[in-house]
């Protein structure tokens, strides 16, 4: 338990490994993983989904050679959802085969959310 959300963000900000602000262009999702049903609505992906392509506005932290980035989903309950055409603050980490990955414990949050844009502009400046 953090005891601010300006505590949560300053360690989310230290232990990423690339914090960016991002466009989300489209989803690649399927509508099945496995065994599992992702959806039963087959027009779901057109709004939004957790494997994101996402055009790179700025990058905060990190090396990132490229405008445009795939967010490789854990395909668990703590994928994060990305809405398509919303831009997000996103803290991410570098999976294991060197893709680039998030979840929703890793405080990302959509650019319209002022309140949480104002601790991290506040953050950034320290």
């Amino acid at each position: 338990m953090y005891a601010s959300l300006e505590t949560f963000m300053k360690e989310r900000f230290v232990a990423s490994d690339f914090v960016i602000s991002a466009k989300v262009e489209f989803v690649k999702d399927s509508l099945t993983k496995g065994d599992y049903v992702m959806s039963t609505d087959p027009t779901y992906w057109r709004q939004g989904g957790y494997n994101a392509v996402l055009k790179v506005n700025k990058v905060y932290k990190g090396e990132i050679k490229t405008d445009i980035i795939e967010i490789t989903p854990r395909w668990s309950n703590c994928s994060q959802y990305f809405k398509t055409g919303d831009t997000y603050i996103i803290f991410g980490y570098v999976n294991n085969k060197g893709e680039f990955a998030t979840d929703v414990c890793s405080g990302n949050f959509s650019r319209t959310n002022e309140d949480r844009l104002k601790i991290f502009r506040k953050i950034r400046k320290e």
